[in-house]
């Protein structure tokens, strides 16, 4: 098969069976390629393609007419069987490892695969999805009463922790974080030595993005969820879908990263902790009510 070089599309002449393998776009009698369909097809082997002068346009010359992350992306999925479209490439999303975003843009990639190209031109997929999920935690707590003491809250109630895994337990103490004793006091549950506002005032201070995080926190307990600090995988939270004693707790589920923005090399280190602890990642997205984003990588 041939093709003409015109600028910077080749056009091929009766070809319109490239037409029905989702290659180019048909003019006439004629199919025009990109640059990129067209060095995909020589470096197949099935296109020669020339210039004006009738000089052989090798896949050199034509691979500097390309975007070469789309290039490869393109050519990792034809040689894997998939008839992607160059022109809008389907369930996929190109982007380079050098490549920035925010979360508010990941969003908009729900239902597709963001396809990342790196240094070697290797090509990773992550599946971007809208996580709604709701878990089945129950509590029947009654009153009890805590102290405050260096950004903790104290109490010798050991069914917190024993039954709900609130905390960590210390002798015949529970010792939990500022996180579990606010989201206890908003309940109503539990009565501490100290106002609501002056514990507010202390994490302001000392804890960054505490508005943000706690936000988060509150959101997710009320989807019945149990929630614990994810500081050990380098995250906020790790989430529990239910737990009915400590006796018997099983692994969490997923792990939640508060980013606001992010370079596609962060998203990868993400999401390759989450997967290593088999969890899955959870990115929040802060607006009138907190929404959320899974993200895995997904082999094609």
């Amino acid at each position: 098969m041939k093709g003409l070089l015109r600028g910077e599309n080749i056009i091929v002449e009766k070809a319109q069976k490239l037409i029905s393998r989702n290659f180019g776009t048909a003019e006439g009698n004629s199919v025009i390629l990109t640059p990129e369909e067209a060095a995909y097809l020589v470096y197949k082997g099935t296109l020669e393609v020339f210039s004006d002068d009738e000089h052989i346009v090798d896949f050199d010359r034509l691979f500097k007419l390309c975007n070469p992350v789309k290039y490869f992306v393109f050519q990792d999925l034809r040689d894997r069987g998939i008839r992607v479209r160059f022109l809008d490439f389907g369930d996929y999303f190109p982007a380079s490892e050098k490549d920035c975003f925010s979360v508010e843009e990941l969003k908009r990639m729900c239902g597709k695969k963001l396809a990342i190209v790196d240094e070697e031109a290797d090509v990773t997929y992550f599946k971007i999805e809208t996580f709604d999920g709701r878990g089945n935690h129950y509590e029947e707590l009654k009153k009890f009463s805590s102290r405050f003491s260096g950004g903790y809250f104290i109490t010798e109630n050991t069914e917190l922790y024993r039954r709900y895994f609130y905390g960590v337990l210390r002798g015949n103490r529970v010792i939990m974080s500022i996180y579990e004793g606010l989201y206890l006091m908003e309940t109503g549950i539990m009565e501490a030595d100290v106002e609501k506002k002056e514990v507010l005032e202390l994490a302001r201070k000392t804890i960054p993005d505490f508005e943000k995080i706690f936000t988060v926190y509150r959101d997710l307990r009320e989807r019945k969820f149990m929630v614990k600090t994810g500081f050990k995988f380098g995250s906020e939270f790790r989430v529990y879908e239910q737990v009915k004693n400590v006796s018997e707790l099983r692994h969490s589920k997923y792990l939640v990263k508060l980013r606001s923005s992010f370079n596609l090399r962060e998203l990868a280190g993400d999401v390759r902790l989450s997967g290593a602890v088999n969890k899955t990642l959870i990115y929040p997205i802060l607006g009138k009510s907190p929404e959320y984003i899974a993200v895995r990588r997904v082999r094609i």
